[in-house]
């Protein structure tokens, strides 16, 4: 049966590349309206452009609350409304609690975090204006299980799923569903440039690593944005609408094992 195309308006940070870009895809074919936010204006213009005036891209840091507010105006202006928000910009550094940097700690928590919860902070609004619609979050298969290496990007993932579960109880009262996508490791830009520099710093190349990464999982490989992008696609579209406070994995069985 074919899908019946949906006039909604949803705003996807992090949307240049990797899930972003593949959910920006999936709403687009679906018939929603999309809000493009990235640091990526290259990138963030050329799929803009691809995906034709269903799409607007919008340049913005997260971390700069000022910068999401004006995307979303932005959006608002071009597309009359906004019914949902995809909070997906973050970055991954590896790293350990006894050799973190300050500097390092600070830019994983104020884009992991801050950059999530400006997003919020000025998506949800509107959405209550629109009389309610869905939030999700790209927390991460780190909400569940530690990982050695990955201190801050672990600890800033395990923050989101709570602030998943504490604002579908906080907003659900304004009609607002809330939920989080939890991936494994994905087949990203951000993964290809993370195993880059732990390659460059020791005597691995990033296909070993690769090789590495994709025997961890019951699945026999990392995950693919596409995959990603249609659990998002369900968690903000009515066919979930029981869905709200849930962490829902797509880890291609790492955490089950």
């Amino acid at each position: 049966m074919e899908e019946a195309k949906q006039n909604k308006t949803i705003l996807v940070t992090g949307a240049s590349t990797g899930i972003g870009a593949a959910a920006a895809r999936r709403f687009a074919a679906a018939g929603w309206n999309v809000i493009l936010a990235d640091i990526n204006r290259e990138a963030g213009e050329a799929l803009a452009a691809e995906l034709g005036d269903c799409a607007l891209f919008v340049l913005a840091d997260t971390r700069d609350r000022s910068a999401v507010e004006a995307a979303v105006a932005a959006g608002i202006a071009c597309f009359g409304r906004l019914d949902s928000v995809f909070a997906n910009a973050g970055i991954h550094r590896r790293n350990r609690l006894l050799d973190i940097s300050d500097e390092e700690f600070d830019l994983v928590v104020k884009t992991n975090i801050y950059g999530t919860v400006n997003t919020l902070r000025a998506a949800v609004p509107a959405i209550i204006r629109s009389g309610g619609g869905t939030v999700v979050i790209n927390s991460s298969d780190q909400a569940f299980i530690g990982k050695p290496g990955n201190f801050a990007y672990g600890l800033t993932k395990g923050a989101l799923a709570q602030i998943t579960r504490t604002l579908a109880l906080e907003l659900g009262p304004e009609k607002i569903r809330v939920n989080a996508v939890c991936p494994g490791t994905v087949r990203t830009p951000l993964v290809d440039s993370l195993f880059e520099r732990v390659s460059a710093a020791g005597d691995t190349t990033p296909d070993e690593l690769w090789a590495e990464e994709n025997a961890l999982f019951a699945r026999g490989r990392a995950g693919e944005p596409s995959e990603i992008a249609e659990l998002v696609y369900f968690l903000a579209s009515d066919v979930s609408s029981f869905c709200t406070g849930g962490l829902y994995l797509a880890d291609g069985g790492l955490v089950a094992g």
